[in-house]
């Protein structure tokens, strides 16, 4: 193998050659928290036959996320995906572009094309992810009577496995909390996502799922009654948890009413 030749870049198309025994590294950085990277690669080839392409998508540990191979002429382009944690973790992505199948070492095969997209997630309305412990969870802005909708929340079987919420209720005011899903992506039937409710002590108060490509919601209500030693608003937390290669766009709907 040829040594690797690396270069850093962003979003947008990149182009560069696909060299026998070769390999061409680019490194997408930084990578916001929660941030989905979209690949997309095809060959252009030069040779009549026999070159083949390895595509690699690495972490910045070099630990292989995804991969894939093209043997000419296939020149379809190629997906590949991941979605980061609030760490986030992936903090860089590798792309690797490795040749194969030529006659001799350095030989150039064709050219490949990749387009690089990132995605923000939107969680809450936060304009980031929802993060993945109970210390940094993301508060929910609710604390006000008034029907309130966050439709844009994401969360995926790569690495972006749990998001989790706190809900402030004022006392002698009620919450009712649906989380809907919208839209799901993978091919792991048994993939679902788990929904828990939990008080301030991690109790958990209700718990339910959704299996891969169901749309039932889960529904909670809850009231916080008025005491006069504790005028305190109450906490409570949302998990939300991901199994499964799967992803899911869901939204939350909550109302929060003066009484019950």
């Amino acid at each position: 193998m040829l040594s690797a030749q690396e270069r850093v870049v962003g979003e947008g198309a990149h182009q560069g050659f696909i060299v026998n025994e070769g390999e061409q590294v680019i490194k997408v950085s930084p990578i916001n928290p929660g941030q989905t990277i979209h690949v997309f690669s095809a060959p252009h080839w030069i040779i009549e036959q026999g070159g083949k392409v390895v595509w690699r998508l690495e972490d910045q540990d070099k630990v292989l996320l995804k991969t894939g191979s093209q043997i000419q002429p296939d020149s379809e382009p190629f997906f590949m995906e991941w979605t980061s944690n609030s760490e986030p973790r992936p903090g860089a992505y590798l792309i690797r572009v490795q040749g194969r199948g030529g006659t001799f070492p350095g030989e150039i095969l064709g050219q490949y094309s990749v387009s690089i997209l990132l995605w923000d997630q939107n969680d809450g309305h936060s304009g980031t992810d929802a993060p993945e412990t109970y210390e940094k969870a993301l508060l929910l802005p609710i604390s006000e009577p008034g029907i309130y909708n966050f439709d844009e929340c994401f969360i995926s079987g790569t690495a972006d496995l749990y998001d989790i919420y706190k809900i402030l209720i004022k006392p002698n005011h009620s919450l009712t909390l649906q989380a809907l899903p919208l839209q799901w992506k993978g091919t792991n039937q048994k993939g679902r996502v788990r929904w828990e409710f939990l008080n301030k002590s991690f109790k958990r108060m209700k718990v339910g799922a959704s299996p891969f490509l169901q749309t039932s919601p889960f529904v909670v209500k809850v009231f916080h009654p008025q005491v006069k030693t504790d005028p305190k608003p109450a906490l409570f937390y949302l998990l939300v948890k991901v199994e499964g290669k799967v992803s899911l766009v869901y939204a939350l709907q909550a109302e929060i009413k003066e009484g019950r």
